[in-house]
């Protein structure tokens, strides 16, 4: 029996981590500024993790976009490999 593929992939991930990273770096700053000096250490921790997960989202996100960047022959219309100078397909010289 094959395995089922999840509709949940890489890119819903580092897109979820995003947002999670960015809400605890905005609420850690928010209570970094207006919080009372007592509680102030439990913000700045939260601060330093949402920094630290949206820079690790950011890193993941960047070539997950470039992978997705695809070339098409202007003849055929086939998807053409990115260092092919010539389509698999039709044989037209492929222009940057």
């Amino acid at each position: 029996m094959p395995k089922k593929k999840s509709n949940f992939n890489r890119l819903t991930w580092v897109i979820t981590e995003l947002i999670i990273g960015l809400a605890g770096f905005v609420y850690g700053l928010y209570g970094t500024i207006s919080s009372l000096p007592e509680i102030l250490t439990t913000y700045i921790i939260l601060l330093s993790m949402g920094g630290i997960l949206l820079i690790v989202a950011i890193v993941q996100l960047i070539p997950i976009l470039k992978k997705r960047e695809k070339k098409y022959c202007a003849k055929c219309g086939e998807k053409i490999k990115k260092n092919d100078e010539f389509c698999s397909k039709c044989g037209e010289k492929v222009e940057e």
